[in-house]
């Protein structure tokens, strides 16, 4: 393959190779723990590794060259990762007996991080026009905790009774139990509710781990490498996090349904830690396209999300991306229970 390429191929050939590598080691990076790999890092990428190794597939496909071959391989042994990445199934919308949103509302606009004055209201009237059984809303502002009267259950979970940033779960069925998990050294939370619906208790988990603390204005090349460099100490913290959860949640004697703002993608350690719980995707099992969650507008990241026990049957799973109230996007699944 190598003698019958021309200069310029040789030196594509060489760039696929590197990309191939690469892409290969970060199939690994969500098993190996953060804390005690600073290249853990590399999997934000993965999903850009993935498009650049499609691109070369189709690239030696149209040069007619059998080099496509090292690609067409590694595509296929990333294949369940891939599909982390975009869905083209899709599900029954609406449909179950079940519905859950989980929402980051950015504290309402409290903060006037955005010039429309309209938002705080934008969002109250937008969760009482959808309206899901259950709701899960992060960065949340405390003087806002009487903005829902169309949800009969509230609970509002702060880890400091002088915190005014803090977590809530709306509920239409009654919340018998809730907590926090108490992430130590950072804002970021986890919080628990236990509620009945019908014959069933569940337990629902909105979680908002460690952020990057990356705003998409700050991507300059002379702070770049900063940022970057930043990265490692964050996934650690998250690695922290993860297990605190997945500890506390080993405990439990309900089936448990996961949501919240994960502040990483679905290559990473923090993922796979969750979805080792035995929990559902609910992009994977009824997503279509990207799943974008997060409102970057250089790439369709996927932070947020929603897992449930396979107790639940999920039936549906939408990303509400024409709302752009905050950074984050609403997203909504809906289950039946089995």
């Amino acid at each position: 393959m190598w003698r019958n390429l021309t200069f310029i191929q040789k030196f594509f050939f060489i760039i696929n190779l590197g990309v191939g590598l690469t892409l290969l080691f970060a199939y690994l990076l969500p098993f190996i723990p953060p804390k005690y790999f600073e290249y853990a890092t590399l999997s934000v990428f993965t999903p850009l590794l993935l498009i650049i190794n499609i691109f070369f597939i189709f690239l030696w496909i149209l040069l007619r060259k059998w080099n496509f071959i090292f690609s067409s391989v590694l595509f296929l042994v990333g294949l369940p990762f891939i599909h982390r990445f975009i869905q083209f199934s899709g599900g029954t919308p609406e449909q179950g007996q079940l519905s859950l949103m989980s929402f980051n509302v950015r504290l309402m606009n409290h903060y006037q991080w955005s010039k429309d004055t309209t938002l705080r209201e934008k969002i109250i009237d937008f969760l009482k026009e959808e309206h899901p059984h259950i709701v899960a809303l992060q960065e949340f502002y405390k003087k806002e905790s009487e903005s829902f009267p169309f949800y009969k259950y509230k609970k509002f979970i702060y880890k400091n009774n002088t915190d005014k940033i803090g977590q809530a779960i709306l509920s239409d069925y009654p919340i018998i139990g809730s907590g926090s998990l108490d992430f130590p050294h950072t804002g970021n939370n986890g919080i628990f509710a236990d509620i009945i619906v019908g014959r069933d208790t569940l337990r629902l988990y909105s979680l908002h781990f460690e952020s990057f603390h990356i705003d998409d204005t700050e991507f300059t090349q002379e702070n770049s490498r900063k940022i970057l460099l930043s990265l490692h100490k964050r996934f650690a913290i998250q690695q922290s996090q993860v297990e605190l959860f997945s500890k506390h949640a080993s405990g439990c004697p309900y089936p448990i349904i996961v949501c919240g703002d994960f502040n990483n993608t679905a290559f990473s350690y923090l993922y796979q830690k969750i979805q080792d719980q035995g929990l559902i995707d609910s992009f994977q099992e009824c997503g279509s396209g990207f799943g974008k969650t997060y409102n970057f507008p250089y790439f369709p990241f996927r932070i947020d999300y929603i897992f449930a026990d396979p107790y639940f049957k999920i039936t549906s799973h939408k990303v509400y991306n024409h709302i752009n109230y905050s950074d984050h996007f609403p997203l909504k699944a809906t289950m039946g229970l089995r």
